[in-house]
């Protein structure tokens, strides 16, 4: 192992709050999902051992991700596989899309509205939590808005959650105000979205993620344990980041946005560390026919394109 790269990680593991739960999600949407999304107990183990969690904490994790309907435990022999639940599949499909393959469509001046005043209380709460999912914000009692959202994947929610007959939606647009009311909605935008907290942890994974890929660029033959480390690291900070971040039209957004510095970083290093980090996970998991089954080809467009692994 490269030294300095180890100090790294290790001060990363030591100084940032990981949890247990929250990083075992991040190694079945980064490694698990698209290769038939289960795997054995005792794998996972292994994995999550490189992150300082020892096996009591990883049984306490899959059990409450099981519990909340993540995950579901069954048991071949004597042996415990964990495998992606069919209620949770879409959302691992969504966070895919905004992870690997976010992208900034043109903005055409509209808002989405939502009208939440006829929806009652209990499923009002489920509701706002689904379209904060989408990006939607609180813009004023009962109401939420996003500017230009993707209709399909609204209506897919409010059929889904049977809701489309308990609201109004308006599809709002700017009148010939707009250039001098510009800075006023600038200012609506920041107050209701966490555009301020967004930026400065932009600017914290920027800088921890620099100084990684400064390093493994000076290293000619990555260690596998260190560069799954670092894949799943790199991942799951910028999935936390990501999974706040409503992607916002840029207009909307102060001009040092560092977005797309982020996604640009994020290439670039789980390019570098993919291929080493595939080989130490394919070595370790295992479902209960034997090795991981190929990847699902969605898999290998990530970041604009991964090469195919080598069958070990």
């Amino acid at each position: 192992m490269n030294p300095k790269l180890k100090q790294v990680i290790d001060d990363f593991i030591s100084n940032e709050p990981l949890s247990g739960t929250s990083l075992i999600m991040t190694v079945f949407g980064d490694c698990i999902f698209h290769r038939g999304g289960i795997i054995s107990l005792a794998s996972l183990i292994q994995l999550m051992d490189v992150f300082g969690f020892n096996e009591r904490s990883v049984r306490t994790a899959v059990f409450r991700l099981a519990q909340n309907g993540w995950l579901i435990s069954e048991k071949i022999g004597r042996t415990s596989y964990y495998r992606v639940t069919e209620s949770s599949r879409q959302r691992f499909v969504n966070a895919d899309q905004k992870i690997y393959n976010l992208s900034h469509k043109e903005w055409d001046q509209k808002w989405d509205l939502v009208l939440l005043s006829s929806v009652e209380l209990e499923n009002k709460i489920i509701l706002k939590k689904e379209l904060e999912w989408l990006g939607f914000a609180n813009i004023a009692t009962n109401v939420m808005a996003y500017p230009g959202c993707d209709h399909l994947k609204l209506q897919s929610l409010l059929l889904n959650l049977k809701m489309s007959d308990q609201v109004v939606l308006f599809k709002a647009e700017a009148l010939e105000l707009w250039q001098e009311s510009y800075p006023t909605v600038k200012r609506m935008v920041e107050t209701n979205w966490p555009v301020q907290e967004l930026h400065q942890r932009y600017e914290k994974f920027i800088g921890d993620f620099r100084e990684v890929l400064n390093l493994i660029e000076s290293i000619d033959d990555l260690d596998p344990i260190q560069a799954f480390q670092i894949r799943i690291l790199l991942i799951h900070q910028y999935r936390r980041i990501l999974l706040k971040d409503p992607n916002l039209p840029f207009e909307l957004l102060p001009s040092n946005w560092l977005s797309l510095t982020a996604r640009n970083l994020s290439s670039n290093v789980y390019q570098m560390v993919f291929h080493p980090a595939e080989d130490f996970f394919l070595e370790l998991a295992r479902t209960a026919e034997g090795s991981m089954p190929p990847a699902h080809p969605q898999f290998y467009k990530r970041f604009g394109g991964l090469k195919q692994e080598v069958t070990i």
